[in-house]
């Protein structure tokens, strides 16, 4: 996960599929065919959009093209995934999104600032309305350069978020991506390899 630089960053393609067992099977299942806890930490995302977006007339990929986060962020050490630490950032997003759901290409930009407050105040003085708002606690287990971020969606679907990597043949590409996650024969729903978390909330209250 990357939490700040200040700049323009090129972002790895990425598969998001739904998870068929509670999470604690999953975490049972994983750890038996050899992955490990990489990470650990809690997001609190509130999305802004501009003011002139009429939610009744866009599509919900459109309305998701860009978009602002005020992003409370809880990350726990890696020593022993128990203590931790907050901090807040804005986020911006800008997707180009095919019509399967696969992402063309995306870029963001992270700016730290000093709590949740200060962005909203910022971001409505700039002609930004708030949206939604999604809370989750992500696990990421990794084994060979293949991670997995196991998202626990509060009040939504339990998640699996899986990036290429460029610097493992075997995982650069999303199709090569796809096989690799079916070979570990994993309950995930197949089905849509694509789901977009704030699509599925967005639905929720369109």
């Amino acid at each position: 996960m990357v939490i700040f630089k200040g700049e323009v960053l090129s972002l790895d393609n990425e598969i998001t599929v739904r998870i068929n067992c509670s999470l604690q099977e999953m975490y049972k299942i994983l750890e038996s065919k050899g992955f490990s806890i990489v990470d650990k930490f809690n997001l609190d995302d509130t999305y802004y959009i501009k003011n002139d977006i009429d939610l009744k007339k866009q599509p919900i990929r459109e309305i998701l093209k860009k978009y602002i986060l005020i992003r409370n962020i809880t990350q726990f050490t890696p020593n022993d995934f128990i203590n931790s630490y907050n901090f807040s950032l804005l986020t911006f997003k800008n997707k180009d999104i095919a019509s399967d759901g696969t992402i063309i290409s995306q870029y963001k930009k992270d700016c730290q600032i000093q709590n949740a407050q200060q962005g909203k105040e910022f971001l409505e003085a700039i002609g930004y309305k708030e949206l939604i708002t999604i809370k989750e606690k992500d696990i990421v287990y990794a084994k060979e350069g293949l991670g997995l971020a196991i998202k626990d969606i509060e009040n939504g679907d339990n998640l699996i978020e899986v990036e290429t990597n460029e610097k493992v043949e075997e995982l650069n590409t999303i199709e090569k991506l796809k096989a690799k996650i079916n070979e570990l024969q994993i309950p995930i729903d197949t089905n849509d390899y694509f789901l977009k978390k704030a699509e599925i909330e967005l639905k929720k209250i369109l």
